[in-house]
């Protein structure tokens, strides 16, 4: 299986750079591409969104304008003194019924002067006479016949009023314009129809006036049903497969994004016209400003990579080149014994600083503790030697202990040759230092050597019952550690006058642990502290035990006191170690064995 920590750089500085580049860059160049593209599409539905108002705009323009014709009528069909001249022309003076009917028409426009175009209106009364508010491009004749025509379409039709596009157009100086005409009979409901009126709209210079406030790059474009191109603000031909599309969804508005252009689609329909009112903007518009904004941003985040980059070089030197010195140092240590230190320049990092300070600190640490190894190396070798020239000592002493003994023996004085025996085992196991722990056997062999001299000492002042398992006799034990107890119950647990004390030594197994207990019935420590001439040596033998324990077992070593007016225990509890039992030829002691006790 391959492992990808070999494929990485051992170094520190490396693995910053590319710690640096897979935990941060590569993070932040897919969080800014994903916002990218979150932005673009708001910023195209901001864009639609946009068209659509724009769309929404123009479609209250050119509805307002229709309103505005439709409005004029209003007036027109009732106004009485209108309705009296256009009833019946011939009563008045021809001059001043076309001054009264201009001057109804001059009016009417007045009222809407805040709108964007004009209206221009041309009436035909029933006798064929024609009135316009504008001066036509030829001389005005009877339009009896006119008249009579439009009122038949209008019959024919299901209301009584007609929108036409794309109308003709007489005004004078405004040749190649384009009018949208509202025809429709004037009628009053006293005296019937009086007339034909039909109001025009520049719908041109309406146009022009919309796309003033248009974008520039927005191209609108009206056309028919029946896909005939009304007005469009360029030249450029209106697909006809758009204008297809647009028929087939059959709704009053909407919008939609045309693969085939490139371009977002805007349309509205008005349904009295039969008009489609349609908005393009080109998506590359839309793709430019998102462009120049890409590339100022990825132009800075590639100026902030590079920053960064050489920013976590210098600060990955700076931090592995101290590095690099302590190695050095290290290795030169060795080849120099420990006489090399580190220099620490005045521009380092306080942790550099610290990390030189503790390398030169160990170093001199170091040799300290080699010249302190070394110094007492010296003074174990002079211990040694001094060990050398007193071993007979104890030897001598084990000699003349046997010595007394025999002499006790041949002088029939048993007391003092068991007093010997016993004395020469315990001192036998003091002086043999090389072994810490024994059996509880032997441990307990020792232990009645110790009562057999108290016993001589103290004359039946107390007893020793012992309760142990036959299964833990070979249990290792720390060496003379029953015996300061056991001393310590006898010197200092039991009154003289009170007669004899009871000792009880127990060993027990409890699951993986020794326990081994030594009671007495005497006065408690409390009271036995109270005691005079108490020695002030007294304590030292349990805190040495309590120490070997420490030593010997660490935390699974414990050791407890319970005391109280009617005796003491000692209770100390080690890791239940069983020794195999071996056999060996002769004691190689200096004194004959001895076992005391009861």
């Amino acid at each position: 299986m391959l492992n990808w920590r070999y494929l990485l750089p051992n170094t520190l500085k490396y693995r910053l750079i590319i710690a640096y580049i897979t935990l941060l860059m590569v993070p932040l160049c897919v969080a800014i591409f994903y916002l990218f593209q979150h932005f673009e599409s708001i910023r195209q539905k901001d864009m639609m969104d946009r068209m659509s108002e724009r769309m929404q705009q123009v479609h209250v323009s050119l509805t307002d304008m229709m309103a505005f014709a439709y409005k004029a009528n209003i007036m027109l069909s009732q106004d009485e003194s209108l309705i009296q001249i256009m009833h019946d022309p011939d009563k008045y003076d021809p001059l001043e019924r076309k001054k009264v009917i201009e001057s109804k028409m001059f009016g009417i426009n007045n009222s809407f002067f805040f709108h964007q175009t004009e209206l221009y209106f041309r009436f035909i009364d029933l006798k064929g006479n024609v009135y316009t508010s504008y001066a036509p491009n030829s001389q005005l004749t009877n339009e009896l016949k006119d008249l009579q025509d439009w009122q038949s379409k209008l019959q024919s039709g299901a209301h009584s009023y007609r929108w036409v596009a794309d109308d003709w157009n007489d005004v004078n100086g405004s040749q190649g314009n384009k009018f949208l005409s509202l025809y429709t009979v004037l009628d009053d409901q006293l005296r019937g129809n009086f007339g034909l009126a039909q109001i025009s709209i520049n719908i041109q210079e309406w146009f022009r006036s919309t796309l003033k406030d248009s974008p520039v790059n927005q191209d609108l474009t009206i056309f028919t049903g029946r896909g005939e191109t009304v007005l469009q603000s360029k030249k450029t031909d209106f697909s006809m497969d758009m204008m297809q599309r647009i028929m087939s969804l059959q709704a009053q508005e909407g919008h939609y994004e045309d693969k085939h252009s490139s371009s977002l689609v805007n349309y509205s329909y008005l349904e009295e016209l039969d008009w489609y009112v349609v908005s393009q903007m080109p998506l590359s518009e839309l793709q430019q400003e998102i462009r120049q904004l890409r590339f100022i941003v990825f132009l800075f985040l590639t100026i902030l990579v590079i920053v960064f980059v050489l920013v976590t070089i210098i600060l990955s030197a700076r931090m592995t080149e101290p590095l690099y010195v302590l190695e050095r140092s290290m290795e030169e240590a060795l080849d120099k014994k420990l006489n090399v230190k580190i220099t620490i320049g005045k521009d380092a990092t306080a942790e550099v600083r610290s990390l030189g300070e503790s390398f030169n600190r160990m170093i001199d640490d170091v040799v300290a503790l080699i010249n302190k190894l070394k110094l007492e190396e010296r003074q174990k070798q002079a211990v040694r030697f001094q060990m050398l020239l007193s071993q007979m000592n104890p030897h001598f002493l084990l000699n003349t202990l046997n010595t007394v003994k025999w002499i006790a023996r041949k002088e029939k004085q048993k007391e003092i040759a068991d007093i010997c025996t016993s004395l020469g085992l315990i001192l036998e196991a003091s002086l043999n230092s090389e072994i810490e722990l024994i059996s509880l056997k032997e441990e307990i062999k020792l232990l009645r050597s110790y009562e057999s001299i108290q016993a001589f000492r103290f004359r039946n002042h107390f007893v020793i019952i012992y309760e142990m398992d036959e299964s833990v006799q070979h249990a290792l034990v720390p060496k003379l550690s029953l015996q300061p107890l056991v001393e310590n119950s006898i010197v200092h647990g039991f009154d003289v006058a009170d007669g004899c004390g009871t000792i009880w030594v127990r060993v027990r197994a409890e699951g993986s642990e020794l326990i081994l207990e030594v009671e007495d019935n005497g006065i408690g420590m409390e009271a036995a502290a109270l005691k005079p001439g108490r020695r002030s040596g007294h304590g030292i033998g349990l805190s040495n035990l309590r120490e070997r324990l420490q030593l010997l077992f660490k935390e699974e070593g414990s050791m407890e006191f319970i005391s109280d007016a009617e005796g003491t225990l000692i209770r100390f509890r080690l890791p239940l170690l069983i020794a195999t039992p071996y056999s060996q030829e002769g004691d190689g002691g200096y004194v004959d064995d001895f076992t005391g006790g009861r």
